[in-house]
């Protein structure tokens, strides 16, 4: 029978333990204040642990620094004396994280068993009495806050025996609350004792007592640094001024500097403008250099007799389902005197060993080294006319103002500056405005050059000419006819424009659609596929310059890829000192 009723008492022990709510029950502060100045303070913390928050023990911040009335910032520092657990002296350490100094109770190699614990947490502070004309004060927030409802938060102000309580409050809710949803009465021992019940969660109670002056010495060293309207509202002032400077700048440069000469009228241009190669015209209608121009280059080179291009579909796999195509090319002429310079390049680089060179998309040393000096050549001779007019140098001034104004906004942070409204807001306006002002600015600074705007109009107007869908406006300038000597002669700039589709159609409706014979065309610098013109510079585009990329580009030495994946007159709630939070490691 005797254990049967153990074994009962044990049975309903363990449900009320696993019915308990993990948090914090109760916090009881009992604050001490000094004559120095210093002020003691013992917290006693009552909570339920099931090792879900609460593993090792409980963790206390408090914060390093507080506002007095005037919204003055004043640091704190804090000694702690020693940590209870039942009573029991328990390990602790501090660290400072984020504004606050946080004690961590208990150990890390020791973890807590289900069930309710009592912690006492004593400290020492100064600087937290605010010392005014006809009283002193001591405003505390009497609780760390807790994501969870606190069932008792109460607390006892004793001041030193020579000072009488002139007047005192206290306030619940979050930070600015005026709530007074607490109990608080004077004891006959002249302290100040407060209490509320079941106070929700982020909440915090906050205790003022306005005492006689003069008892009470303000500590050494922890005299608050009045801030000035400049603390206070300095980044906002600061902020208009460097938007409206900038504002000013961005106007007066762009007016001088940006504005867009006017755009020449792009007449229709029946053949290669102004003597450009089809890799210039590519390059100059795109603004940049791509690999892919390589095409029109090689396309052009064969067009003009320098090389002919034989496409070899290659047969691999089981029963040779898989069809690979292979290029190769011939060189024909080794004079390239009178050519323009990347396309002397590709005959003089990409025969450097042999007049005849296969592609099969493998890495071939002699066509990285081409498309290098292929690559840089364009560069050399087109990126300075690209470059004209995009007024870099305009662009110092406001790279050096946000320096500045970053600079500026360290001073406002290390000393916890921007904790006000006011450069707050100030921050959160100007950082983008600041942004989207110098986007904008970037955009509008950019003017392009003469020959730039001279080049592009003829590209337009060599574009109208290739095009099917202008071919009726094309009548009023009486146009050539396409014949298969033009189709040829502008199939490269077709390439290098992405209108070889558009091209070949034209060729096709204009052309061969009207000969007695259709569809005789072949080009006599080509052998291999071959369907139809509309077709055919597409897919020569496509494949070649898929296969001259691969062949340029060596590959990986590893053995894989590797994938990565890659925080006395007025109060309120949460005035003064003290406060913080409560939580579990």
């Amino acid at each position: 029978m005797r254990y049967i009723y153990i074994l009962t008492l044990l049975f309903f022990f363990s449900l009320a333990i696993t019915a308990q709510e993990e948090k914090i029950y109760s916090f009881h502060s009992d604050i001490t204040v000094d004559k120095s100045g210093m002020i003691q303070v013992k917290e006693a913390i009552r909570i339920f642990s099931k090792g879900d928050l609460f593993k090792r023990g409980i963790t206390r911040a408090l914060p390093l620094n507080r506002s007095d009335i005037y919204d003055n910032r004043i640091k704190m520092d804090y000694t702690v004396g020693e940590v209870l657990m039942n009573g029991n002296p328990v390990n602790f350490f501090t660290e400072k994280e984020g504004g606050h100094l946080v004690i961590y109770v208990g150990d890390r190699n020791i973890f807590l068993e289900p069930g309710f614990y009592n912690y006492e947490i004593h400290y020492k502070t100064a600087g937290q009495i605010g010392f005014f004309e006809d009283y002193d004060e001591l405003s505390w927030n009497v609780n760390g806050v807790s994501d969870k409802m606190t069932d008792s938060v109460s607390s006892v102000v004793r001041l030193p025996e020579e000072a009488r309580i002139i007047s005192s409050h206290c306030y619940t809710g979050i930070m600015g609350s005026t709530d007074s949803g607490c109990f608080s009465e004077t004891l006959e021992d002249g302290s100040f004792k407060t209490l509320v019940t079941n106070l929700p969660p982020d909440e915090m109670l906050t205790v003022s007592v306005a005492f006689t002056k003069g008892v009470v010495k303000q500590p050494a060293g922890f005299e608050p640094k009045v801030l000035s309207w400049f603390d206070k509202n300095g980044l906002a002032f600061i902020s208009a001024i460097f938007v409206l400077l900038l504002s000013v700048y961005y106007r007066v440069t762009w007016q001088r500097y940006g504005v867009d000469p006017p755009k020449p009228v792009a007449i229709p241009q029946f053949s290669p403008p102004d003597g450009l190669s089809p890799a210039a015209v590519g390059m100059l209608h795109k603004g940049y250099f791509m690999d892919d121009l390589i095409t029109s280059s090689i396309v052009n080179l064969s067009v003009k007799g320098y090389l002919t291009i034989e496409e070899i579909i290659e047969k691999k796999g089981l029963f040779g389902i898989r069809k690979d195509r292979v290029f190769s090319l011939t060189r024909m002429k080794n004079d390239y005197s009178k050519l323009p310079a990347e396309e002397a390049v590709i005959l003089r680089d990409l025969f450097y060993s042999d007049d005849n060179i296969k592609l099969d998309g493998k890495y071939n040393k002699d066509v990285s080294d081409m498309m290098q000096n292929y690559r840089k050549s364009l560069n050399k001779q087109f990126k300075p006319v690209i470059d004209e007019g995009q007024n870099i140098k305009f662009h110092v001034i406001p790279w050096l103002a946000v320096i500045l104004y970053i600079i500026i906004l360290f001073y406002f942070i290390n000393n916890n500056l921007l904790l006000f409204e006011v450069n707050s807001y100030a921050l959160f306006i100007t950082i983008p405005l600041l942004a989207i002002l110098y986007v904008i600015y970037a955009i509008q600074i950019v003017r392009p050059g003469e020959r730039k705007l001279h080049y592009k109009s003829n590209i337009e107007g060599l574009k109208m000419y290739l095009d099917v869908a202008e071919e009726k406006r094309m009548q009023f300038f009486n146009p050539p006819t396409v014949t298969p000597e033009k189709f040829e002669e502008l199939l490269p700039y077709a390439i290098a424009l992405d209108m070889e589709e558009v091209w070949g159609e034209k060729f096709e409706k204009t052309f061969l659609s009207s000969s007695m014979q259709p569809e005789t065309y072949q080009p006599t610098w080509y052998t291999g596929t071959y369907v139809n013109a509309a077709l055919f510079g597409h897919a020569l585009n496509s494949t070649l310059s898929n296969t001259m990329s691969h062949s340029a580009t060596q590959p990986s030495s590893s053995g894989g890829g590797n994938w990565s994946s890659g925080s006395f007159g007025g109060g309120f709630s949460g005035m003064g000192g003290g406060g913080g939070s409560v939580g579990g490691w």
